[in-house]
């Protein structure tokens, strides 16, 4: 694996998810460096890297895979990167409602739970959740 995907994946990782989630992924690196590399490398420096679909969309898209895995916390995560990639709430919401009945209303119920919790503590952790 590349040096220069491990440093481009991480820079697009900050450019989303601000100070909190780089705090995040030092204790993923403190459990397990490997994995984390991997995740800068392949998940964040290859395809997050690759040209066809913007940010945003990426984003939606993820948090649509985590709704319907049922990861609320990869739903919040991924909902603070759509904001800071130019989300709106609303195309949020509407990613998580198009997949009810694809995934059931438990799993959306789940989602949206967590999307509004990243909406109503936006202004108080914006600075945490900003970009970097």
């Amino acid at each position: 694996m590349s040096d220069d995907r491990a440093a481009r994946g991480k820079k697009i990782r900050d450019e989303a998810f601000g100070k909190e989630g780089l705090r995040r992924w030092q204790e993923l690196n403190e459990i397990c460096p490997t994995h984390a590399r991997a995740i800068h490398e392949y998940c964040f420096g290859t395809v997050w890297d690759r040209p066809h679909l913007d940010m945003k969309m990426r984003e939606l898209i993820v948090i649509a895979a985590a709704a319907a895995s049922d990861l609320s916390g990869e739903v919040a995560l991924h909902a603070r990167g759509a904001l800071n990639r130019g989300a709106t709430r609303d195309e949020i919401i509407e990613t998580i409602l198009q997949c009810a009945p694809y995934i059931g209303f438990p799993k959306t119920n789940h989602a949206l739970k967590a999307a509004k919790d990243v909406f109503d503590q936006w202004e108080a952790k914006k600075e945490d959740w900003k970009p970097v």
